[in-house]
C-alpha cells in the first residue's frame, strides 16, 4: 500500500481535528465515570502510604473505606473531575493525535519517527494540564477530605465552592497549586502511554492487522508504561495539592523537589509508586485507532 495520500481539503482538516478533540474528551468522561473510584482509591493509597501506616492492601482499604464512610466517599470531587478530565483528556490525547496528523502530514504520510511522537505527546500533555489545574486542585482535595483530621478538613460543597474559596482564601494561584509536578505528571503520563501505544500498534499490525485486538493489546503495555512513569509526579502532585500547615503553620512541602527526597527518605523508593495497581486499572483501557 502507498505511503501517500490525497491532500484534506481545509474544511474536512478543520472537522478531523475538532472530532478529535471531542472524541477524546467524551472517552475521557465515560472513563471517570466508570473508574472513578479506582481514582479516589489510588488518592487514598498513596496518602496511607505517606503517612506510614504499614502494608496497604487495595481491597482491605476500599473495605476499610466503604464501612467508614460510605459508597458516596468513592465519588467525592466527582463533578470537579469530569469537567477536568473532559478538557484534560480533549487537548492530551487530541491534540497529541492533531500534532501525530500534522506531522504525518509533513512526512508525506510515512511514520512519525519516535522522536518527533515523543515530541508531540510532551508538548500535548504539559499544555492539556495547565488548562485544568483549577479543576485538578479541587478534585483531589474532595477525595483526601475524609481522610485528613476534622481541624483539617476543608469542607468544599461542590466544585464551584471549591474554586471560590481556595481562590479568596488562598488567592488565584493557590488554583495553580502542585503546577510543576503536575506538568511533569501529565508529560510523563502522556510519553508513557500514547509513544508505546502508536508503536506497539505498528509492530503488532502485520501479524493482527489494525484490530480491536491489536489495540487491546497495545493500549495495556502502553498503560503499564504509563504508571511506571507518571506515578512518581502524581504521588508529589497529590501530596502538594492537598497539604495543609502544620501546628507551627509550615506546609510539609516547599516544592516538588524537597516533597520526593522527602517521600524517598520516609516511603522509600518503593513509596513513588504508592497505589501502582490501582493506577495501572485506571490508564490500561485506553485504546484508540
Amino acid at each position: 500500500m502507498s505511503n501517500s495520500r490525497p491532500t484534506p481539503n481545509p474544511g474536512s482538516s478543520a472537522m478531523n481535528k475538532i472530532k478529535n478533540i471531542l472524541t477524546a474528551g467524551t472517552a475521557g468522561v465515560t472513563s471517570i465515570l466508570t473508574l472513578y473510584p479506582i481514582e479516589t482509591l489510588k488518592t487514598r493509597i498513596q496518602m496511607k502510604s505517606e503517612s506510614g501506616t504499614g502494608k496497604i492492601s487495595p481491597l482491605g482499604l476500599m473495605k476499610e473505606m466503604y464501612k467508614a464512610e460510605g459508597i458516596k466517599t468513592f465519588y467525592m470531587g466527582l463533578g470537579a473531575a469530569i469537567m477536568r478530565q473532559f478538557l484534560f483528556a480533549s487537548f492530551r490525547i487530541g491534540l497529541f493525535y492533531n500534532l501525530l496528523d500534522y506531522l504525518k502530514q509533513q512526512n508525506k504520510g510515512a511514520p512519525v519517527s519516535i522522536g518527533k511522537t515523543a515530541l508531540a505527546s510532551v508538548t500535548a500533555g504539559g499544555t492539556a494540564i495547565l488548562t485544568v489545574m483549577p479543576f485538578d486542585v479541587v478534585f483531589v482535595r474532595m477525595q483526601a477530605e475524609n481522610s485528613l483530621p476534622l481541624e483539617q478538613r476543608r469542607g468544599y460543597t461542590n466544585m464551584f465552592n471549591g474554586l471560590s474559596r481556595i481562590a479568596k482564601e488562598e488567592g488565584v494561584k493557590a488554583l495553580w497549586k502542585g503546577a510543576i509536578p503536575a506538568v511533569a505528571r501529565a508529560m510523563a503520563l502522556n510519553f508513557g502511554m500514547l509513544v508505546p501505544y502508536e508503536k506497539c500498534k505498528s509492530l503488532l499490525a502485520p501479524y493482527l492487522g489494525q484490530t480491536y485486538t491489536n489495540y487491546i493489546i497495545s493500549s495495556g503495555i502502553a498503560g503499564f508504561g504509563a504508571a511506571i512513569c507518571a506515578l512518581p509526579f502524581d504521588n508529589a502532585k497529590v501530596k502538594l495539592q492537598k497539604q495543609t500547615p502544620g501546628p507551627d503553620g509550615k506546609l510539609p512541602y516547599k516544592g516538588l523537589i524537597n516533597c520526593m527526597g522527602k517521600t524517598l527518605a520516609k516511603e522509600g523508593l518503593k513509596g513513588y509508586w504508592a497505589g501502582f495497581w490501582t493506577c495501572l486499572l485506571y490508564t490500561s483501557p485506553s485504546p484508540r485507532d
